[in-house]
């Protein structure tokens, strides 16, 4: 290896970060105080045609770390009423009011951690590492800055054991399509496409 390419690999190792990097977050809204409804109460939810198909096998039932779209107003507002953040008196779709700053999903991600709290955020390569605390109670709506255009969320405990993931490349709550065989098809520019 010529000194010149020592030179520049030795320069670019010290500029590398050795370890992740802490991250600023926004708290935009939060309860100390809200609880997952009973189920008799978000059956109220659950028998509205929208959800029907849905009632208590949701992603957004099932789990406390919820990815949502800063831009979007129906993602939000179907995230609450699935997850039981309808019930809250404080909602994280109140980060979209009037007055409030407007987020792109291009430079934030915005998570819902419910019934814990965050206490730190780190980056690496294209990882956030958000560290969280069990608290029982309450939800926290949360603005990261974004670093990455796709990015993985992992959820951890304070001592690092891991909660959840998300990659957003490949999101839990993807949509599987299954297709009969022999099902005729119609093509965004009008072409038949047979399975």
């Amino acid at each position: 290896m010529s000194r010149f390419a020592s030179a520049i690999l030795l320069l670019a190792l010290l500029w590398m970060p050795l370890s992740a990097q802490p991250v600023p977050f926004d708290i935009c809204a939060e309860s100390t105080t809200w609880v997952r409804p009973s189920p008799e109460v978000q059956a109220k939810i659950w028998n509205d045609g929208r959800y029907k198909d849905v009632a208590g096998n949701a992603y957004y039932w099932t789990h406390d770390f919820l990815v949502s779209d800063p831009e979007s107003a129906s993602i939000p507002y179907h995230m609450a009423n699935i997850s039981g953040l309808w019930t809250a008196r404080t909602n994280p779709g109140e980060c979209r009011s009037v007055g409030k700053p407007r987020r792109s999903g291009y430079e934030w991600i915005e998570i819902w951690v419910l019934l814990h709290r965050v206490v730190q955020i780190t980056h690496d390569a294209n990882t956030y590492t958000i560290t969280v605390e069990q608290t029982g109670k309450g939800f926290q709506s949360v603005y990261i800055p974004r670093l990455n255009p796709r990015a993985v969320l992992r959820f951890v405990t304070p001592d690092g054991k891991e909660l959840e993931k998300w990659d957003e490349s490949a999101p839990p709550d993807r949509i599987q399509q299954t297709v009969p065989p022999g099902t005729r098809i119609i093509g965004p520019n009008g072409e038949i496409i047979r399975k």
